[in-house]
């Protein structure tokens, strides 16, 4: 029951994790050996392994000398002050474009939302946007936003027995390496607290998986860490802790992670 990026099945239940390390270990070098501990020792049956990608974009309201015209004042109304955007299984160039020439640096462009698996998170309103119609129109009303960061996931996907994994670098809206995400699915179990023990134990491994390559690549020292995103408290937040895990559970973490990534 895994997944390539354009085929997606009932979701189980998942755990997001980003790996903690002092930052002059930070690195691509870094990176790549963990994923590549990842796919030999957590691909335990040697499974095809598949892309994942993932984008998450916040756009803020910016503060203006002078007010804006009445008609996007009008336009905006009731739009939150900070408007994520998660681009689930995003494809190549994420979920916008920038168009061509001039335009394509243009961070305060309104982009091109691709609206099959977009889902809009307003952390401070506890609430979600879904659905082709309603995240376009929603973000359409964003005129006084800004981009003020973007993060783009990019890695690999395997199935592993009862688990799906998801091991990716993290890049900044600047294309630097910030990190490296990891995701863990629990495929028999789509309700987000009926997994919890298991998907804590998985997480466990697998930071035993990530020492191991670090001390075989010589980095010795302080050890790194599997940090989990706290699911449960997050999920009960936006009323999801009881929902069969979907597209708005997986945004609200990856925004979580994301975020949790830049402090």
């Amino acid at each position: 029951r895994c997944w390539t990026s354009a085929v997606r099945s009932a979701m189980g239940a998942k755990r997001v994790f980003f790996w903690r390390q002092p930052p002059e270990r930070r690195t691509m070098v870094t990176h790549l050996s963990l994923a590549k501990a990842a796919s030999t020792r957590l691909n335990v049956l040697d499974t095809v392994e598949h892309r994942w990608s993932a984008e998450v974009l916040l756009r803020k309201r910016a503060v203006e000398p002078e007010a804006p015209g009445m008609f996007v004042s009008l336009t905006a109304s009731g739009v939150a002050e900070e408007v994520f955007l998660v681009t689930l299984d995003a494809a190549e160039g994420g979920a916008f474009d920038a168009g061509d020439g001039e335009n394509a640096n243009n961070n305060d462009m309104m982009p091109q939302v691709q609206p099959s698996r977009s889902v809009l998170v307003l952390r401070a309103e506890k609430r979600t946007i879904q659905g082709s119609t309603e995240v376009k129109e929603y973000f359409s009303r964003c005129k006084t936003h800004s981009l003020a960061h973007r993060a783009r996931v990019e890695g690999t996907q395997f199935f592993a027995g009862d688990f799906c994994v998801r091991v990716g670098k993290v890049e900044n809206m600047q294309g630097s390496y910030a990190g490296t995400m990891v995701e863990v699915e629990y495929v028999p179990v789509s309700i987000p607290g009926g997994a919890g023990n298991v998907l804590d134990e998985y997480g466990k491994f697998v930071e035993q998986v990530f020492w191991d390559a670090e001390r075989e690549n010589g980095n010795g020292g302080q050890k790194g860490a599997l940090v989990a995103v706290p699911s449960d408290e997050i999920l009960k937040n936006f009323g999801l802790q009881d929902v069969a895990f979907g597209d708005a559970h997986e945004a609200v973490l990856y925004v979580a992670c994301i975020m949790s990534m830049q402090s």
